[in-house]
């Protein structure tokens, strides 16, 4: 959710200097590992997928299918090829995208593994909460999942582990609707999340200057553009292989809120302030989404999608009552780690400093 240029340096979980193109484009790792993928899908969904169904979905809908797809519309509705805009898919502690465009190197868009990973089981537990809420079981086990994405992996930049994904998906064991409603809205946030970078390279192959006292207008018009992409390829794209579902419109006012919660969490758990001198909250980016999609020229049935983002809401809202409930009767001290959190602290605000140049 943002961008690394000459101009200005982005990378929240490292602030490198902007000049390290290949630090920002090679550096990580893979872990993704489709075999096991394909493994616990079958473990868990037997009576509902199969292993070739399965394999055929990777085939058509994975994120480089989808950044095409995102290209081929900034194409038909700026004028925008962006076709140079490479895609980058490792693993680097965090679960932001970025773009890193200098004007010299070659471009390119990077969304983290541990986004997609992270993204997808945030999606799965809140969804299932918001289904089984009065299961006191479900209920448990959900504010438990959620809390571990927002500390460990949110705050932290830590790969879930086994044992954290198979938690998850025995709480979500053989509900194929709740992992069909995940799956959907998590492609309807990816589109959003790379649109969202390409529109800044967009911004400036048209020449869009921004002012240092209003910084944060850039990523209003590039959540604008990217908003509108999306919404377009859900009109436009039906039957196709890569369809947007029309009832996940309001997906990424869903992406917005795991914001929220990851930024309220920190300062639940560790009194940490988030402050992006370019980056709006998220709440207020939220609310120019909402201005976007209320206009006229975007045309499709919206019923299922604000009642699947309704539900949402009430767990979002259960979590964050939760979340400071628990803290204040000390039932959460044994996963804070102050000592780690203020170490991690004092080396963004050194790296920022250093790429400063103070």
């Amino acid at each position: 959710m943002g961008k690394a240029s000459n101009d200005i340096p982005f990378l929240e979980k490292f602030m490198l200097p902007t000049d390290d193109y290949e630090i920002f484009k090679f550096g990580g790792s893979f872990l993704k590992d489709e075999e096991r993928g394909i493994t616990t899908m079958l473990k868990y969904f037997p009576s509902y997928l199969s292993e070739g169904q399965l394999r055929e979905n990777n085939i058509r809908h994975n994120l480089q299918v989808m950044f095409d797809l995102v290209k081929k519309y900034f194409a038909k509705e700026y004028g925008y090829t962006g076709m140079e805009i490479e895609l980058s898919n490792r693993y680097q502690n965090t679960i932001n995208s970025y773009i890193y465009n200098d004007g010299i190197s070659p471009a390119f868009v990077h969304i983290d593994e541990l986004f997609e990973s992270t993204v997808m089981g945030f999606l799965l537990a809140m969804l299932k909460w918001s289904k089984d809420f009065d299961n006191l079981k479900i209920y448990g086990e959900c504010f438990q999942y959620v809390l571990f994405l927002m500390n460990d992996v949110c705050i932290f930049g830590e790969m879930q582990g086994t044992d954290a994904n198979n938690a998850l998906m025995d709480t979500v064991n053989g509900d194929i609707q709740i992992l069909q409603l995940a799956e959907d809205c998590y492609w309807t946030i990816a589109a959003f999340s790379l649109a969202h970078e390409v529109a800044h390279a967009y911004l400036a192959s048209i020449g869009k200057k921004y002012t240092e006292k209003h910084p944060e207008k850039e990523e209003y018009d590039a959540d604008s553009i990217a908003y509108h992409i999306v919404l377009k390829i859900i009109m436009e794209e039906k039957g196709a292989d890569t369809v947007l579902e029309e009832y996940t419109y309001l997906a990424p006012m869903i992406y917005m809120d795991f914001f929220d919660l990851y930024y309220y969490t920190d300062r639940v758990l560790y009194k940490t302030f988030f402050y992006g001198w370019k980056h709006p909250l998220p709440i207020k980016r939220k609310n120019r989404l909402f201005a976007v999609v209320d206009k006229d020229e975007y045309e499709f049935n919206t019923v299922d999608g604000n009642h699947l983002y309704s539900g949402f809401l009430d767990v979002y809202d259960e979590f964050k009552d939760q979340l400071l409930l628990k803290m204040e009767r000390g039932k959460l001290d044994q996963i804070i780690w102050k000592e780690r959190r203020e170490q991690m602290r004092r080396r963004m605000d050194y790296d920022k400093e250093r790429s400063n140049g103070i």
